[in-house]
């Protein structure tokens, strides 16, 4: 169980930090073999567990705790 666990939130950051370099969700999908309703619920669960109010402030989030290149 805690494999699993891991293996999703690893997507999960993974997802989040392609979306973040500018990837469109089909792209990212194709990346990851997921699909892209998979990586838009990816998204929806990072932006939520941050308390972002657009995906702007969590590309933000993204840049000052280094998980993406300004």
């Amino acid at each position: 169980v805690g494999h699993k666990r891991e293996r999703a939130v690893s997507g999960k950051v993974k997802s989040f930090q392609l979306l973040a370099e500018g990837k469109r969700m089909k792209e990212v999908g194709r990346i990851l073999k997921i699909t892209h309703r998979t990586v838009a619920f990816h998204k929806y669960r990072v932006k939520d567990a941050l308390n972002a109010k657009s995906n702007s402030e969590c590309f933000q989030y993204a840049i000052k705790h280094l998980l993406i290149a300004a």
